[in-house]
């Protein structure tokens, strides 16, 4: 299972200026490109399907961190987590 520390180091690498869980995926920095490359990047199974039609909801950077946790978790699930 990815940690809150995990997340963060990750989502760092992908935005464009510091933030918390409150801050707007935009003023992060984070587009839906950027967000498809985190989101395989964390899914712990290489067969998993993302849903990228949830994107649309995902408003701040700790909706994107609950939505990484499910799909991290639906891998792990799965026996995709070595």
């Amino acid at each position: 299972m990815t940690t809150p520390a995990d997340l963060d180091t990750t989502i760092a690498k992908y935005a464009s200026v510091a933030f918390d869980d409150s801050t707007p995926l935009l003023e992060a920095g984070l587009e839906s490109l950027s967000l498809l490359r985190l989101a395989v990047e964390l899914a712990n199974d290489d067969d998993a399907e993302i849903d990228a039609t949830r994107l649309v909801d995902l408003r701040t950077v700790g909706d994107l961190k609950q939505w990484l946790r499910e799909l991290s978790a639906v891998g792990a699930d799965r026996g995709g987590a070595q």
